[in-house]
């Protein structure tokens, strides 16, 4: 049995319904049917909104990859071992460069970078107080690497912020 429902748009999601439904071919009632199955997947499922924001920007433009974290720890244990000092001058690069990418996405303060760096599953992110951030880290190796790549994102915005390291973890004070 199918139930009728009647909704009121704005001009602008009127707008954006009609741009999906002429991108997927299907008609406005599928359209709007398969919205509501995805927005209730996400629900149950508990997947924070502004997280899957973030992982689309990660992925959609193809400049990141999904790695599992196996072989992310094998990797870093390999780096580890390597200590090669023109790896970290290219990592000191790629946080440089990295610092005017997020500055453009409007990612200008220590807490919206790490907030969008963690969705990225390098660190979880805790807030002490204002200006105070631990980072607990997802694996030991990866403590220079995290270090290495935030110190030089936050020189390239010329934000002021200590970086120190603890066991497991790394404390940002701004």
């Amino acid at each position: 049995m199918v139930e009728r429902l009647s909704i009121s748009l704005d001009k602008t999601s009127k707008e954006k319904l009609d741009k999906i439904v002429k991108n997927t071919g299907k008609n406005a009632s599928q359209v709007i049917r398969d919205l509501i199955d995805f927005g209730y997947e996400l629900l149950i499922t508990g997947v924070d909104l502004e997280a899957l924001r973030i992982w689309v920007d990660y992925l959609a433009k193809r400049q990141h990859m999904i790695l599992d974290v196996e072989h992310w720890r094998v990797i870093f244990s390999e780096i580890e071992k390597i200590n090669n000092a023109d790896f970290w001058e290219q990592m000191e690069e790629i946080g440089l460069s990295h610092a005017v990418q997020y500055k453009l996405k409007g990612l200008d303060t220590v807490e919206k970078i790490l907030n969008y760096v963690e969705k990225a599953n390098w660190f979880e992110m805790k807030i002490e107080k204002e200006g105070v951030y631990t980072l607990i880290l997802n694996d030991l190796k990866i403590k220079r690497f995290v270090k290495t790549f935030l110190e030089n994102v936050f020189k390239g915005q010329r934000i002021k912020a200590e970086i120190s390291e603890g066991f497991g973890k790394l404390i940002v004070v701004c």
